[in-house]
């Protein structure tokens, strides 16, 4: 009777410490199914760096299947497992300071996913970062992450262009990234590789309301996986850059956008072909 009475006593302390769903999630996950194509996305990401900006892992009907048996709440998150560590799916709590912790559910934290909204669209659900629905959030990326795909950092829209879901909109008031990360870093709201080479994001909560963007000089790579604003503020590239991976989006002009580099670079000639106003150091 005692054992009994000490097993309930340890599960009831285990949900209320760690408020995750009390089941083995962590045993044999790598064998469901499913699991394959969950996982099938972690190289998917930025030319220079293919971890970051993957394409969503629940792309397909077996990755859906793995994520719908898998996926369990623990504390202010919904969590799958994740190659050897978590990946958070969703926020589910109510604060707009979001500390990502480093470990769930006695794991490592190491990606930042999608999860699957219960709206449809065409007969399907929609699927949205994990920080859909909170406005001005304030986030800090753990040293633990690793894996980040295109939508985590990114405001959400409906799958149809015409139609917009406020509910799953998303803003960041400031992005930050734990110092002992060892793959990225963060200044000024702009995401790096580690070693300052590649830029990778730019908030354009941020930067999108006419604050000027002031590229390191030691990035060689600017592929930011977010489209750049349309108007009204300044690019200053670095003498090092060596290749612009830039989506443009859909806009017809750029008529407000500045671009300050250095004659007969890789900036200067990137500017000119794509119809931008520049100017020389």
């Amino acid at each position: 009777m005692k054992r009994i009475l000490a097993i309930i006593l340890f599960v009831f302390v285990v949900l209320s410490v760690t408020g995750c769903s009390f089941k083995d999630y962590n045993s044999s996950y790598k064998n469901e199914d499913g699991y394959s194509s969950y996982i099938g996305n972690r190289k998917s990401g930025c030319k220079d760096m293919n971890s970051f900006g993957l394409v969503s892992n629940l792309e397909d009907e077996k990755s859906q299947s793995y994520y719908k048996k898998n996926s369990r709440v623990c504390g202010d998150y919904l969590i799958t497992n994740y190659l050897d560590g978590i990946c958070i799916n969703r926020y589910l709590g109510h604060s707009k300071t979001i500390n990502i912790p480093e470990t769930l559910d006695s794991k490592p934290v190491i990606m930042l996913g999608n999860f699957i909204s219960d709206e449809k669209y065409n007969g399907e659900n929609q699927i949205y970062g994990p920080f859909a629905g909170i406005k001005d959030c304030r986030i800090t990326i753990p040293s633990t992450v690793k894996y980040v795909t295109n939508d985590a950092l990114w405001v959400f829209y409906d799958s149809d262009p015409g139609e917009f879901i406020s509910k799953y909109r998303n803003d960041f008031a400031s992005v930050k990234i734990d110092k002992d990360n060892l793959y990225y870093t963060c200044h000024d709201n702009i995401i790096y590789t580690k070693d300052m080479k590649t830029l990778l994001y730019i908030n354009y909560n941020v930067f999108g309301r006419g604050q000027n963007i002031k590229v390191s000089d030691s990035v060689e790579n600017f592929e930011p996986i977010n489209p750049l604003p349309d108007s009204n503020y300044q690019i200053t590239f670095g003498k090092n850059i060596k290749r612009i991976d830039a989506d443009l989006g859909s806009y017809d002009r750029y008529e407000n956008i500045l671009i300050k580099c250095y004659k007969g670079s890789v900036a200067h000639k990137w500017a000119k072909q794509h119809g931008l106003y520049y100017y020389f150091y």
